[in-house]
């Protein structure tokens, strides 16, 4: 009897000592590496990913993101906004290599632009315009002769250091 109980211990810190975090997510995940996310995110916007990376900087600030690099290019990066995991993404996993995982997001950075023309408010979201989706702000950019600049980001579900 203490033999196991002694070895149900065991087990069970040695599952908690791992660096795999992650949420239990039901849904298809996508493998992909950095570039393809940053270059088409429209395509990949509210899917879940994973991609692997070198963390080239956590945000000593808020400590809420970091920047993940591309390991076959390094002008290829994209933010990854921490969320709940952020209390466990710290400075030293800076220039370590990372596989994460999470849902793609876009946002418009240029939305602003609509204000100065003529459209309607009714409807107006939070941040200010009646635009239900990042699909809908470009349409209405491009209506108005404007090049939507569009951030694209992953909101993490999960992660494991390498």
């Amino acid at each position: 009897m203490r033999q196991s109980f002694f070895f149900l211990i065991v087990a069970v810190i040695a599952c908690s000592c791992g660096t795999n975090h992650s949420q239990s997510v039901n849904e298809q995940i996508t493998d992909l590496n950095i570039a393809q996310i940053v270059s088409e995110p429209m395509q990949y916007e509210n899917q879940s990913v994973r991609f692997e990376g070198t963390v080239g900087h956590v945000c000593r600030h808020s400590g809420d993101k970091m920047r993940v690099v591309e390991h076959e290019d390094d002008a290829y990066s994209i933010l990854v906004m921490l969320g709940e995991f952020a209390s466990t993404i710290n400075l030293e996993f800076e220039g370590k290599d990372v596989i994460a995982t999470g849902v793609v997001k876009t946002q418009v950075r240029n939305i602003d632009a609509l204000a100065d023309h003529d459209h309607d408010h009714d409807g107006d979201h939070e941040d200010g315009h009646g635009c239900a989706s990042t699909e809908e702000a470009i349409a209405r950019l491009k209506e108005r002769g404007i090049d939507a600049d569009i951030m694209v980001y992953v909101e993490l579900t999960g992660f494991e250091i390498k």
